[in-house]
């Protein structure tokens, strides 16, 4: 009997031993940790992975969020221009709100869509939806369509002021490089805790463009040499053509076989090696458009070259025509292509 006494005395004991380690950890977790900037950072990456909206918008406060990159994006645009004039400066600030309305917008959306999909925008949707097209062009030039996570740690809390700063590092693919957001968290009335600012977005700005300033200055570096090499051979090539045209008889068939050797032999070959050289080069995203009015303007002399042949060979006015169709389309890519060349080299000398 005495065994037993003891046996509940020691039950009850321990029954109230883990029911106060039991309040203490409820009151731990509902009192302490759940009001806590690491649990706010917890619930976030929860919701990402969850697709879960809502539970991301307890711990974010979107419009203070997303307003606050609106203006450090407007600011990065009205200041990369260093050569505007007054009036044009004044415009920008004039239009600023506009502009802030249309970048949160679309800011908001692009969010929206990454936290119920898991990506920005599905495949496919981004060439046949405006709105997509239009969010994905904004995060394209802010850089941040191409961010991995790598991790996050908070650096400190201000009790007084109710704030906290944490430190999230992430890889910018595009460009290769680290960076580190300096994310700012405040405590709301309930003691919960909200995402409510990047400190530091201009600098991460400032090093992706610093970044694409200088491979785009690679690139333009590399195809210069090789572009003003191309002239030169072409050049030589076609003085020779012309030489043969304007001193000759084209009606003689060994005139007609001296352009057509000409033409096979070194035109046409000196035509797909630039082509090829171009091809091998990577070229930035800024300069894509640049890039493909070259291989264009390729694709028009080879066309024109093969065509202009093969009237030497047949004498069908429609060779001809088809000839002269395709050199008119070189000339005209070739003045785009000089009037973009000329105006990437004089945003670069900013």
């Amino acid at each position: 009997m005495k065994n037993f006494t003891n046996f509940r005395i020691k039950a009850i004991i321990i029954g109230i031993i883990l029911a106060v380690i039991c309040c203490s950890t409820l009151y731990w977790y509902f009192g302490y940790h759940i009001k806590t900037p690491e649990y706010a950072l917890k619930m976030i990456n929860e919701s990402i992975d969850k697709h879960d909206v809502n539970t991301f918008d307890k711990y974010v406060d979107r419009k203070k969020l997303l307003d606050g990159l609106s203006d450090v994006i407007i600011a990065n645009i009205t200041q990369s221009d260093q050569r505007s004039t007054e009036d044009a400066a004044f415009a920008l600030q004039e239009y600023s709100k506009i502009f802030k309305t249309a970048f949160t917008k679309n800011l908001d959306v692009a969010l929206t869509s990454y936290l119920q999909n898991g990506k920005w925008a599905d495949d496919g949707q981004a060439s046949t939806d405006d709105e997509t097209t239009n969010y994905m062009s904004l995060l394209e030039n802010a850089g941040l369509n191409e961010i991995s996570f790598v991790d996050y740690k908070v650096v400190s809390v201000d009790k007084a002021a109710q704030t906290a700063t944490v430190d999230v590092d992430v890889m910018q693919n595009e460009i290769d490089k680290p960076f580190t957001f300096e994310v700012l968290l405040a405590q709301q009335d309930d003691g919960h805790w909200m995402v409510e600012k990047i400190n530091n977005f201009s600098d991460f700005l400032t090093m992706v463009n610093g970044e694409r300033k200088k491979y785009l200055l690679s690139y333009v570096q590399k195809t210069d040499a090789l572009m003003t090499e191309h002239k030169k051979t072409f050049n030589n090539i076609d003085g020779q053509l012309q030489q043969i045209i304007t001193s000759s008889n084209i009606g003689s068939d060994s005139v007609r076989n001296d352009l057509k050797k000409i033409i096979n032999e070194n035109m046409l070959p000196h035509w797909h090696m630039l082509k090829e050289a171009l091809t091998a080069i990577n070229p930035p995203k800024s300069v894509e458009t640049l890039q493909t009015l070259r291989l264009q303007i390729c694709d028009a002399y080879i066309a024109y070259y093969e065509n202009y042949a093969k009237w030497l060979d047949d004498k069908d006015i429609k060779s001809l025509r088809e000839a002269n169709e395709n050199l008119k389309k070189a000339k005209t890519l070739t003045a785009n292509e000089s009037n973009l060349t000329n105006i990437i080299k004089r945003d670069l000398a900013k």
